[in-house]
């Protein structure tokens, strides 16, 4: 970006979105970019720009110090820091702010504040991504200033008119809460010299000149300035803004309050002296000691700059004597400080730059911007370099196209978005003159020309130039003398010279020849007409663009180069959504301008002429040509700038590149030469800027390569700016981006090449005139000639150009002039396309009438003979016309209306013998056998839906319609389109037909939707349906599925069994649930056993109790987990058990407190000893471990010891315990102790002691506990503490508990707790 002319404008209503560093350079900030100022340099150099950012930049402030480092926020909360020597974002934080940032600024050196539109501050740390928050207000920060005294002290203003004072050291702590503004605060400054007194609340010992001055200024919408002693948390003095004289500050006060914006300044180390803004652009300094009216003074114009017309949003301190202000007016203006006048106005550029053109005659550029302001720089100017003019009078919308007067000075034609035309005197102060006629729409090219009419006459007076404007796809031509009266549609004379009927193209630009003799005008379709002037007769057409034609330029008559006329004034260049520009050499043409301009020219020099071929092609931009632009100081030096983002410079004579500006950062849309320096061009485009570059100062030659992109919008980013209403119009429908070249293999190409030829010759359905282009064809043959015989490309010329003229009609053929180095253009062109050649094409429509077509297009001599036979046939003699008759079955379309069957029938065998079955029927739809054709497509299966619609509607038959759809749902059905084949069986009523369908093919879940919707629920139909997706669920596997049909048709027996074949716990669960609700005890007492003995094995004993309170007939098996609890916790005690299994970690029941662990060696009761036992005497609070357990049911378990209740509970057990041999695993074994053992209790409390001995007998006789002599032991160490002894205590012992739990539940008592 060095060397740019104008820069983009600083955004608006922003409190701080400039600043200065101490080296004197100025950044602010605009559309979504931060430009760099050299305000030092004289004049001022605009030194580059940070462009990363993708949406409005709103506030940026300077590193004081660390001076190359700033920071910046914009609209998508998004907060930057940047390195401005290196002109790149070095850090960012996404996520800190959801809203829009306002402004930010530096707390130390590291540490960014940033604050919001919802009042959220937030400090970032860059370094550490350390981020801190706070929200002490929740209302808008309009403005922010970190204190330059104390580190940590920071103002924050308000909308509300609030204004802050808070420490971020001490978590935000609100210092000072000032009050005094009416309206949102605008700007805040601290005073630069300040006594740390000032910051103390409540000191009395403040210097009373410190006092007057304040410690902090603050301007607000109301139009005051407040300076604030933060000692005294009080405002010292209210400033308020003079009273303007300025037309701009009329009207009511609430609108120019709304228009208002104070921005403050407080100059370093004068801290007596404060800058504001005021109304309509004034800028103040104000004198605090001061009193009256001598307490402000008025910045002045001065001798070669002016003052802002606009208000103004940012003023910064460059240097001790320098200040630079920026404006609504889009102007930056460096101010002399000591004089108080402006030395210096930079202007700027608000929205898209689309046109320029350099004046001939001033030397001025004009500029075209979207800024609805037309401006002209005059480049020659030796009292400022930045000597720009706007005007805006009459504008009132954006500029889109511009034109100097080819001999008044001054005179600037403009043209706008809404299709207005107006001329400015650009060396007066008068206002536009405007055009009272006016296009539709957008106008995208004006140019001057001589005034054209039917009779090739004009007005002899002074205006020898007239106004062509072009928009809306049509030409007006304004008179500049009478502009009050209607402009003419050129349209209108074109017919009328050339006598033409047919519809004209869309017209997109036009341009006339420096010498005013022709005019040539671009169209939508890719061609260029070339105009004689004045008549507008037709004197060539370029046809070798396919797209539209974007901008068309002619060269110089005259160059600096050339001692007299140049040698290429007959060149014209084009540009079009392609992205090549092509160069005519029209010398040929135009030599013959006598014939031309002569009342009697020759039929030769009066019939156009058509050309096809360019005479250089200039490949390298990526994207649509936007505007070109010829030296005036060097013979063939064209300039071409496009959507890819860059500018080109060219040499058209060798069609080499010379230069690639890549200075922009979007797409570039005009482009001019200097008229007083020969290297120096100008660009303009989206980017909002206006860069003047030089073309031997560039590195690159060439356009940067881009990846390939997909067309259409890119939802959800706003990295890609949206066309602009101009360029909607002058580009087609379809965005012609050319993929980068590519080099490919010679065989590649010749494979592209023949299947283009077959497409041309063989397929001649698909070539019409409109469609192939006779460039095309050349091209194609010409090259396929040299690759295809690798001979000399000049031999193999002649030959495919009369092969062409054999099979190409009488327009298209064309004399062959390609020469070598254009063929190998041409060849590269197509290399390119070759590279497309694997990629899915979008398929061709075929052509209903083959035949016809390909007679048609056999070449002219074929015609001709067609010709002969149609004139015998009409009018030739009887037997003249029988002979013809015969000849002329393929002249259908031209004779009756038999002729036209016999070409149908012709037409359908054709289609028959090439499988087109679909045509061959809709050709005899066509001829109204619709039963004949539903009868042929039933018999060969090619029904399609359109046959079945004439069915309906057939007045043959019109009950062959439900037969039809029958026919056409088998085979659909037999092309495995089953949805389709439903469709039309439901069409027939025939609900049963079309549910066998899809069972016959496994759509189970259609038929049941289908079956719903259209049955009754009780209809058997819809069972059978449900037991056939059972079947095919069961086969699958997926029980669960095939469980819900079994339910869905009330069978919750079957699905209970389908669910309990996972065997896995949860399903068992389920299953049983489903049988408890449909009442089916039986099968819910066998789920949930299997389900219970699961959750013993993984240890889940809580989850037994809990199922088991809802199935009380199990209750038994509460009793056992009480028993495996106990077991499993004595065993781990004794070591005799792997506490790694999952009986080990089983979760304990909720209702049990702590076991103890069994102790002792105690002797028993009577000292009755087995002195033979092997082991030591193990009990529980002094009691056997099987007397522990009926103490233990008896008082934690809700289990009465009535004979009857205890001998249900056995009996629960003992109907469902395994055999001993069937432990294979401990989990197994721990679960058949535990029932063993609650078995052998219920036996003792019910005194039957032989049973007991057993279930006891049945422990140590298991074959999980052979084997194992620890295990062993320590389970004969539980249940025979005693030895043999035991067996004799036992009945005694549970005896007595039974009887006393009897008795205290007789007399209503709880029992003891042990």
């Amino acid at each position: 970006m060095k060397g740019i002319g104008l820069a983009t404008s600083p955004s608006w209503y922003c409190s701080k979105v400039s600043g200065c560093n101490v080296n004197g350079l100025l950044a602010f900030g605009g559309r979504n970019s931060i430009i760099f100022l050299d305000a030092t340099a004289e004049p001022p150099v605009f030194l580059g720009w940070i462009c990363q950012f993708r949406n409005r930049i709103n506030s940026l402030a300077w590193n004081v110090n660390i001076e190359r480092l700033g920071c910046s926020g914009d609209e998508d909360g998004k907060v930057h820091v940047w390195d401005a020597e290196t002109q790149t974002v070095i850090a960012e934080k996404q996520n800190i702010h959801k809203n829009k940032v306002t402004v930010v600024d530096w707390l130390c050196s590291d540490v960014v504040v940033a604050a919001d539109d919802r009042g959220h501050i937030f400090t970032w740390r860059f370094s550490h991504d350390d981020v801190q928050y706070f929200h002490p207000e929740p209302q808008a920060v309009t403005c922010m200033s970190c204190s330059p005294h104390t580190s940590t002290n920071i103002a924050i203003g308000y909308k509300s008119g609030l204004l802050l004072v808070f420490d971020l050291s001490k978590k935000g702590k609100v210092l000072h809460k000032l009050r005094g503004h009416d309206e949102e605060i605008q700007s805040l400054v601290w005073c630069p010299n300040l006594t740390d007194d000032i910051n103390k609340p409540g000191d009395d010992c403040v210097n009373e000149r410190d006092l007057s001055r304040g410690s902090l200024a603050s301007g607000s919408r109301d139009r005051t300035i407040r300076l604030w002693c933060l000692a005294k948390e009080r405002s010292l003095s209210t400033l308020r803004l003079p009273t303007s004289n300025s037309s701009r500050s009329h009207g009511d006060d609430q609108s120019a309050r709304s228009r208002t914006y104070l921005t403050l300044l407080w100059p370093k180390n004068m801290p007596n002296e404060l800058i504001s803004s005021s109304h309509g652009g004034e800028m103040l300094q104000w004198s605090l000691g001061k009193s009256g009216k001598g307490k402000y003074q008025v910045f002045r114009a001065g001798v070669s700059s002016s003052t802002h017309s606009r208000t103004i949003f940012n003023i910064v301190q460059v240097s001790s004597d320098t200040l630079c202000s920026f404006s609504m007016d889009r102007q930056i203006i460096l101010w002399d400080f000591p004089a108080l006048c402006s030395k210096s106005t930079i202007p700027t550029v608000g929205g898209v730059v689309t046109a320029l053109a350099v004046s001939s005659q001033t030397g001025r550029l004009a500029i075209g911007c979207g800024d609805a302001l037309l401006r002209t720089w005059n480049l020659g100017s030796s009292g400022s370099f930045y000597d720009v003019q706007s005007f805006w009078q009459g504008v009132k919308a954006k500029v889109t196209a511009v034109a100097w007067h080819p001999v008044k000075e001054g005179w600037l034609a403009y043209a706008t978005e809404e299709g207005r035309v107006g001329i400015y005197d650009v060396l007066s102060t008068k206002g536009p003159m405007l055009s009272s006629s006016y296009h539709r729409g957008t106008i995208y090219s004006l140019v001057w020309g001589k005034p054209c009419s039917v009779d090739g006459s004009h007005d002899a007076g002074p205006w020898f130039f007239t106004l062509f404007s072009c928009g809306d796809g049509v030409i007006f031509q304004h008179n500049p003398s009478r502009l009050q009266d209607e402009a003419e549609d050129i349209n209108t004379l074109i017919r009328t010279t050339n006598n033409l009927k047919l519809k004209l193209p869309m017209r997109t630009e036009i341009a006339w020849k420096p010498n005013f003799s022709i005019a040539a005008i671009g169209n939508d379709d890719g061609s260029i007409e070339l105009f004689a002037a004045t008549s507008l007769r037709l004197v060539c057409t370029l046809h070798a663009h396919c797209k539209i034609i974007n901008c068309l330029r002619w060269h110089p008559e005259f160059t600096q180069a050339s001692s007299g006329a140049s040698r290429c004034s007959c060149w014209l260049a084009s540009g079009s959504n392609e992205s090549d520009v092509l160069v005519y050499d029209l010398t040929a043409v135009l030599d013959k301008k006598s014939n031309i301009d002569s009342g009697t020219p020759s039929e030769e020099a009066r019939s156009p002429r058509l050309i096809t071929e360019c005479s250089q092609l200039l490949s390298g931009h990526k994207n649509r040509i936007t505007s070109l632009a010829w030296s005036s100081h060097v013979d063939g030096l064209l300039a071409s700038v496009s959507y890819d983002g860059t500018a080109q410079v060219w040499n058209a004579l060798t069609a080499a590149p010379i230069a690639n500006f890549r200075g922009h950062q979007n797409r570039v849309l005009c482009v001019e030469w200097s008229q007083s320096d020969a290297d120096l061009v100008y660009s303009g485009g989206e980017d909002y800027t206006v860069q003047s570059w030089r073309v031997t100062e560039q590195e690159f030659r060439t356009p940067p390569e881009q990846k390939s992109k997909s067309k259409g919008k890119h939802k959800g980013s706003k990295r890609h700016h949206q066309p602009t209403e101009t360029e909607a119009v002058k580009a087609s429908t379809e965005d012609s981006e050319k993929l980068p070249a590519g080099q490919q293999e010679m065989n590649n190409v010749g494979q592209l090449l023949e299947e283009k030829r077959q497409q041309l010759l063989l397929d001649a359905g698909k070539v019409t005139a409109e469609k192939v282009t006779a460039r095309e064809v050349n091209v194609v043959s010409a090259t396929e000639a040299f690759v295809g015989t690798g001979g000399s490309f000049g031999q193999q010329v002649s030959e495919v150009a009369s092969s062409a003229e054999d099979i190409l009609p009488e327009d298209l053929h064309l004399t062959v002039s390609v020469s070598a180095p254009q063929a190998a253009v041409e060849s590269e062109k197509i290399s390119r396309h070759a590279s497309l050649a694997g990629k899915p094409k979008k398929k061709k429509v075929k052509s209903l009438l083959p035949v016809c077509s390909g007679h048609d297009n056999r070449g002219k001599h074929f015609a001709y003979q067609d010709c002969i036979l149609l004139s015998d046939l009409f009018y030739g003699s009887e037997t003249v016309k029988t002979e013809a008759a015969e000849r002329s079955s393929h002249l259908g379309l031209f004779t009756d209306r038999r002729g036209v069957f016999d070409l149908l029938k012709t037409e359908g065998l054709h289609h028959q013998k090439m499988g087109n079955i679909d045509y061959q029927l809709l050709l005899e739809i066509w001829k109204g056998n619709i039963g004949g054709t539903l009868k042929t497509a039933s018999e060969k299966n090619c029904l399609s839906d359109y046959l079945v619609a004439v069915a309906s509607i057939s007045s043959q038959d019109p009950a062959c319609w439900r037969p039809v759809c029958h026919q056409f749902a088998k085979q659909l059905a037999a092309e495995e389109n089953h949805q389709r084949a439903v469709l039309y069986l439901l069409a027939c009523n025939d609900v049963y037909a079309a549910l066998d369908l899809l069972l016959e093919h496994g759509m189970y879940r259609e038929a049941v939707a289908l079956g719903k919707c259209r049955l009754s629920s009780r209809d058997p139909v819809l069972v059978k349906i449900y037991l056939a997706w059972v079947c095919q669920l069961s086969k699958d596997g997926n029980y669960e599925l095939a469980a819900k049909c079994l339910l869905a048709i009330r069978k919750p027996a079957d699905a209970a069994s389908l669910l309990a074949k996972r065997a896995d716990a949860y399903c068992l669960k389920v299953a049983a649930h489903v049988c408890t609700r449909a009442a089916d005890d039986g099968r819910a007492r066998a789920h949930v056993l299997r389900y219970v003995q699961h959750c013993r094995l993984a240890g889940n004993l809580q989850e037994v109790v809990d199922t088991l309170g809802v199935h009380r007939q199990l209750k038994g098996y509460e009793l056992a987990c009480t028993v495996q609890q106990l077991l499993v916790t004595q065993l781990l005690h004794l070591t005799a058990l792997p506490p790694d299994t999952a009986v080990a970690r089983m979760e304990k029941l909720q209702y049990l407190p702590e076991f103890p662990v069994a102790t002792g060696n105690a002797t028993p009761p009577g000292s009755e000893t087995d002195l033979t036992q092997p082991w030591r005497t193990l009990l529980l609070q002094e009691q056997p471990f099987l007397s522990f357990i009926a103490h233990m049911w008896d008082l934690h378990l809700p289990v009465t010891m009535a004979t009857v209740a205890v001998a249900e509970l056995y009996d629960d057990l003992r109907g469902n315990q395994q055999a001993s041999g069937s432990q294979t695993n401990d989990e197994t074994l721990i679960v058949f102790l535990s029932n063993e053992i609650a078995m052998c209790v219920l036996s003792l409390l019910l005194s039957d002691a032989g049973a007991a001995a057993v279930h006891l007998s049945n422990c140590l006789g298991t074959s999980g506990i052979v084997g194992r002599p620890d295990l062993l032991r320590s389970v004969c160490n539980l249940i025979f503490p005693y030895g043999n002894v035991l067996i004799l205590l036992l009945p005694r012992v549970t005896g007595v508990i039974r009887h006393t739990s009897l008795t205290l539940q007789a007399l209503g008592h709880t029992s003891v707790q042990f």
